[in-house]
């Protein structure tokens, strides 16, 4: 699961509860608790509320796409929220680019850095 690795080192590798919570958010913790709550796919929801590729969504973006983009991907686009990216990656360059709305944070995903 994506950015667990790095949450779990900050959660080691602090002096305390106030060192920890001025490493990471409320809303990151949040967040994190509920993937693991849910299940590491709960993260994915996100992504198959855009994509039109499931049967279950297929039909609501085919008859009427305007309204899905507006009513689904918009509001989506437009929160404000954390993006977990890889350092250097294409990913990091989009979401900056994208998204200078959202706050970026670099994780290592469990790779080994380079």
């Amino acid at each position: 699961m994506s950015g667990f690795t790095d949450w779990a080192q900050t959660v080691a590798d602090s002096e305390d509860a106030a060192d920890f919570q001025s490493r990471v958010t409320d809303s990151e913790n949040v967040s994190m608790w509920q993937s693991l709550a849910f299940k590491p796919n709960y993260k994915a929801a996100y992504c198959m509320a855009v994509c039109p590729a499931g049967e279950d969504v297929l039909g609501p973006y085919l008859e009427d796409r305007r309204g899905f983009l507006g009513n689904v991907v918009k509001p989506l686009q437009d929160e404000v929220e954390t993006l977990y990216v890889r350092e250097g990656s294409a990913a990091k360059a989009y979401a900056e680019r994208r998204f200078p709305h959202k706050p970026v944070k670099e994780v290592d995903g469990g790779y080994p850095r380079r």
